[in-house]
């Protein structure tokens, strides 16, 4: 009767440890929706937190935006809008939320998300830029929600945009 009652306490404790570790976890994972303000290096707040779709060719054939441009070392070329973006946060249990540039994605849906710190106009050429795309020598055609726009690399991000990058050797 008293080892049956020392598992159902010792059951008991380590359901009250698990339920704390899991409460914290969730607590120092950023909110990505934008709903709730994810902190940076410098202790700002995402302040800004739009989406445009990107679709690319390539001599005609479909070209996947990876997932984790901008979050994954790998596909994070170009650091020089990290300061707008979030930072690596360790807890007691390792390290949670990765660091992301303010201009990422998180699949590879072609969704590039725009989560920064402050309101300013964020390129496409800046979002090539940190993906590390090499286009020079390249012929590029740009249309947005069914315009043709001629300068692809300055063109401003915006909310809801659909993007279509055409690009050709």
């Amino acid at each position: 009767m008293k080892a049956q009652n020392g598992h159902v306490v010792l059951s008991m404790l380590m359901g009250v440890i698990f339920m704390l570790y899991f409460s914290m976890m969730l607590q120092t994972v950023p909110e990505l929706s934008g709903q709730a303000p994810v902190e940076n290096k410098t202790g700002n707040k995402i302040i800004m937190h739009t989406h445009s779709s990107l679709n690319v060719t390539v001599n005609g054939d479909l070209l996947l935006v990876p997932n984790g441009v901008g979050i994954n070392s790998t596909l994070w070329n170009d650091h020089s809008l990290d300061r707008f973006g979030t930072e690596r946060k360790s807890t007691t249990f390792g390290t949670i939320s990765p660091a992301m540039s303010p201009l990422h994605t998180h699949d590879s849906s072609g969704l590039i998300h725009v989560e920064s710190t402050e309101y300013r106009n964020y390129t496409l050429g800046d979002f090539l830029n940190i993906w590390g795309l090499p286009l020079d020598g390249m012929k590029v055609n740009l249309i947005t929600n069914g315009n043709s726009i001629e300068n692809y690399a300055n063109h401003t991000l915006k909310d809801m945009e659909k993007i279509i990058l055409k690009i050709q050797d």
